[in-house]
């Protein structure tokens, strides 16, 4: 009985040396050592996070608190925007996203032999750099005319925002545009890309508010997030067809964009993709888009044509929103869902038909949809959310199906209603549902069956119940 207390207490203390070690490679510890916030990692040495200084002229250190550093973590000196020359010290091997983002009055830094990894363009809206300086045999990064590039992945990493306005051709060979290579770049006129280029980063034109042009050569097949977002001089695009999918906010805010074909093997278009593009006027989605995200469209204010391929399913919230010049819509018989807001203020959408497979019509969907004088309800709605017409006036009419069990919240507010039967199979009646609906002169409810709100009449100057 000795011997065996004695092996189970042998094997406990064995474990708990084990378990005491994998619990500590979990543990990383972030310290403060004088304008420098900074993060211990479990090989024992620090990554800066956070520089909260107000120098002009830094010379970042090699170690705080004893230990080296090796890393400048991601938007550590962001927004300081006294600082005007820096130097990086040997044992710096990585350099973080957008580490000197928005730094205005940086116009100098110095990069050691140390650095292998660069991350997307440190020097981001940095509009003062006109410099950087390094070893000429530096490993890992190569200068050329204002424009520093990554040698090991090919990659153009920050074309400095203080080069003279006009085109620019980025170099044969160059395989990745990286994310926010040109962010805020607002001198750049026109890009030339060579057919070398496989992929174009996250943000790679944020808010290059001149460009104009740009060729998208066969070789890429991935375009990122925000590629081309707040591009307001940005005129007309041509996608190759080698790309299948176009990224969230790829082009919102492209005010100037008129003219868009985009690859007809594209399959997916993310949420904001054209926000406030108000001067596109139509546009040919490809046939493999099974569904229009979120705010994909919003604020088109002149898309007064659109197709929707058959196989869409889902319409997304606020899809449409505020599309104020399209008159009509075909809905392929394949939508299942329509989301809140997706049609609101569009303001001269006439009439719009939804397959009876369509369940889901979200709160506010058609709200203030003025000229919308033709609706018919999905057989398949169980349902009628809030505010679904609200400011509707021309709607004179409308047909509640059988499987209605619920009518909303200012389902029907301020609209031309005349006349409305309420069936059996209605459980409730929303809050001002039917508010200043002033034509409204006849209601058929039964009122022991359903649950009416004393508001949902409210207003109705005509009616006599």
């Amino acid at each position: 009985m000795r011997k065996l207390l004695v092996f189970l207490l042998v094997g406990i203390l064995c474990f708990l040396p084990v378990f005491s070690a994998c619990s500590a490679e979990e543990t990383e510890t972030y310290m403060t050592s004088g304008d420098y916030q900074y993060m211990v990692r479990v090989d024992g040495t620090a990554v800066i996070t956070r520089y909260t200084g107000s120098a002009a002229v830094l010379e970042i250190p090699s170690s705080l608190g004893g230990v080296p550093v090796t890393a400048i973590g991601a938007n550590a000196f962001e927004w300081r925007e006294k600082l005007m020359d820096v130097v990086i010290p040997e044992g710096v091997t990585s350099l973080g996203d957008h580490a000197f983002l928005y730094c205005k009055d940086l116009s100098f830094i110095t990069l050691p032999d140390s650095l292998k990894e660069i991350g997307r363009n440190p020097f981001a809206a940095c509009e003062a750099l006109t410099d950087i300086n390094y070893s000429p045999r530096h490993p890992v990064l190569k200068m050329d005319n204002g424009v520093l590039y990554s040698i090991p992945d090919k990659r153009l990493v920050s074309y400095f925002s203080s080069l003279r306005r006009g085109e620019y051709t980025v170099p044969d060979g160059i395989e990745i545009i990286g994310g926010s290579a040109f962010y805020d770049c607002g001198n750049v006129t026109a890009l030339s890309l060579p057919d070398t280029i496989v992929s174009i980063g996250q943000r790679a034109f944020f808010r290059c508010k001149a460009l104009k042009s740009i060729n998208l050569p066969e070789s890429i097949s991935y375009v990122g997030a925000e590629a081309f977002c707040d591009c307001g001089s940005l005129v007309s695009l041509v996608f190759p067809n080698t790309i299948t999918a176009i990224g969230d906010r790829a082009f919102k805010n492209c005010t100037s964009l008129k003219e868009l074909i985009l690859p007809r093997g594209a399959t997916s278009i993310g949420d904001e993709a054209f926000f406030n593009c108000y001067s596109l006027q139509s546009l040919d989605l490809p046939a493999g888009i099974t569904a229009i995200g979120k705010s994909t469209f919003s604020q088109c204010r002149n898309l007064a044509s659109i197709t929707l391929p058959d196989g869409v399913t889902y319409i997304g919230g606020c899809a449409f929103y505020e599309c104020e010049q399209l008159e009509s819509i075909s809905i392929p018989s394949t939508v299942t869902y329509v989301g809140t807001s997706a049609f609101a203020g569009c303001q001269r959408l006439k009439a719009v038909e939804l397959p009876n497979s369509c369940f889901y019509i979200g709160p506010q969907a058609f709200a203030k949809c003025t000229s919308l004088t033709e609706f018919s309800l999905p057989k398949g709605m169980n349902a009628i959310n809030d505010g679904v017409f609200q400011g509707c006036v021309g709607l004179t009419e409308i047909t509640i199906g059988a499987r209605v069990s619920s009518i909303g919240a200012y389902a029907f507010a301020v609209t031309g209603l005349i006349e409305i039967k309420i069936p059996k199979g209605v459980k409730s009646v929303g809050e001002r549902a039917f508010y200043y609906c002033r034509e409204l002169v006849s209601v058929d409810v039964d009122e022991e069956s359903t649950d009416v709100h004393e508001s949902a009449f409210e207003q109705c100057g005509k009616l006599v119940r």
